[in-house]
């Protein structure tokens, strides 16, 4: 950890909650933060920031009131594709750095901002030394695990493309780790190394640290239960006590999938009554957040006596037009 990392730090509790976030998701981070709050009222965790340059004033002093300390974070210096910088944030790449606050923590955690809190997270932290879920095989269509491959563009040495891929959006990592700092140096190295074949450049280099770790030290390793980092799609998501919106629908970008969820649109709500920038950019399905959960199921119960009445229609029309086709085949078999 740098020097000045470290003076940042005002350490009080033995755990830490960390998270990463450019200056136009402060949104996203807020409204985690109060739900973790709620649900875990007794946290006794300190919770840590990174952030870019572009975070708003207001925005920083509102997480600052909901406990988060707030540290800068400068990118690494990795050649990254195209591809990964449009999808990922820079950001991502600070969850290496809690490898380096084993140096002050029994216990950290690390939360992807596209996550809902949903109840207490106090198991959580006893989980590791290093923690990682599957990504929910929910997630994939037909259901199932999804490989390791799909984070690599191309083959790298070492790396078990055919193993279970784990998601990056929920880590545990405990103290009794072996050698963090070194951990910290071969995930960077990974990523600076290998920057033209990541996909998914975080989770490529936590799935090969968990490679490796399994080869050589497989009680380190800790599969997260699912209910740690359910997808939406997961049926059981609706008592998880955390859901991570990983893929392309976000909480915030896709009304359906906001609809399904009311208790993050009360803490996103909650986070602007606080004076917090909202969401600036684009919502898919956007006519579904109009009526909530009861009118979409209201729509849909709609449609579907319409299509029981068309179909109803349709089969009138068939025996009308079987009796006629009857009549016509005795015709001509009489004339026969």
């Amino acid at each position: 950890m740098h020097n000045d990392f470290a003076a940042r730090l005002k350490v009080r509790f033995p755990r830490a909650v960390v998270m990463g976030i450019t200056g136009n998701w402060a949104f996203a981070a807020g409204t985690v933060l109060l739900a973790l709050r709620r649900h875990n009222p007794a946290l006794n965790a300190d919770i840590i920031v990174f952030c870019d340059g572009q975070l708003p004033a207001e925005d920083a002093r509102i997480l600052q009131e909901l406990g988060a300390q707030l540290v800068p974070f400068t990118p690494v210096d990795a050649e990254l594709t195209e591809e990964a910088l449009r999808v990922f944030s820079p950001l991502s790449l600070a969850k290496f750095h809690c490898f380096d606050l084993l140096r002050h923590y029994e216990s950290v955690v690390w939360l992807d901002s596209d996550i809902l809190v949903q109840d207490s997270l106090e198991a959580l932290f006893a989980c590791g030394p290093l923690g990682l879920a599957l990504e929910d095989p929910e997630f994939s269509d037909p259901a199932g695990a999804k490989p390791a491959q799909i984070n690599l563009h191309g083959q790298v040495q070492d790396f078990d493309g055919s193993a279970n891929n784990l998601n990056s959006g929920v880590i545990v990592f405990r103290n009794d780790l072996p050698e963090p700092e070194k951990l910290r140096q071969l995930c960077l190295q990974f990523v600076c190394q290998h920057g033209a074949l990541l996909r998914y450049p975080d989770q490529a280099a936590f799935n090969a640290l968990a490679q490796m770790l399994l080869r050589q030290s497989p009680q380190c390793v800790q599969l997260l239960p699912q209910q740690f980092n359910a997808h939406p799609r997961n049926p059981a998501a609706t008592f998880a006590p955390i859901v991570h919106a990983f893929g392309a629908y976000k909480l915030w970008n896709d009304g359906l999938t906001a609809t399904c969820f009311p208790e993050w649109q009360r803490d996103y709500a909650r986070w602007q009554g606080l004076g917090g920038s909202p969401y600036a950019g684009t919502v898919e399905n956007a006519e579904f957040l109009e009526g909530g959960a009861f009118s979409l199921l209201t729509g849909l119960c709609g449609t579907i006596e319409k299509a029981q009445a068309a179909i109803a229609d349709m089969q009138q029309k068939l025996q009308v037009e079987a009796k006629v086709r009857a009549r016509l085949e005795a015709v001509v078999s009489r004339l026969g």
